[in-house]
């Protein structure tokens, strides 16, 4: 039943999530988390944007801007990392408080970062097992800053 409420009220633009990530300068990095976004959207949870700490943009101030100019009246910050280091003590919780600062109508919630999940348990073993078919790191292009690692390595291995 509250369940039901809380999507009502994303559907109908009362609230919004912004997932937040680390960021990277490399282009693509953080496409994954664009992914999430746009299934959580597709899923009918309504206004939902993505920032990064660092890297390109947009920054946390743009997401959240963007989420008042639609009329959010609360958002919802679920962090988009699996360490709780210091961006989740302190960084992000204080560029919250800033930034709500100047919409005393808005609640802002800071939700818990991805961390540990069973689901994470099944994942990291699917990715191992998806690893014996790759490639020895020596056989790695130099440079593969441009491409993910599932597209160097493809190639099984010859034993």
């Amino acid at each position: 039943m509250i369940e039901q409420a809380m999507r009502a009220e994303r559907e109908n633009g009362k609230q919004a999530v912004i997932l937040i990530g680390h960021g990277s300068r490399a282009a693509g990095a953080d496409d994954d988390m664009a992914r999430v976004a746009r299934g959580l959207r597709a899923a009918g949870d309504g206004i939902v944007e993505i920032c990064r700490m660092s890297g390109r943009g947009p920054r946390f101030v743009e997401a959240f801007e963007k989420c008042i100019r639609q009329e959010a009246k609360e958002i919802i910050v679920i962090p988009y990392f699996l360490h709780f280091g210091v961006h989740l003590r302190q960084d992000i919780p204080e560029m919250l408080r800033e930034a709500v600062a100047k919409h005393p109508e808005v609640r802002l919630v800071l939700g818990r970062h991805l961390g540990y999940d069973d689901a994470l348990v099944a994942l990291v073993e699917r990715r191992i097992a998806e690893s014996e078919t790759l490639c020895d790191v020596r056989d790695l292009p130099r440079s593969p800053i441009d491409r993910r690692p599932e597209e160097m390595g493809g190639e099984p291995r010859l034993e």
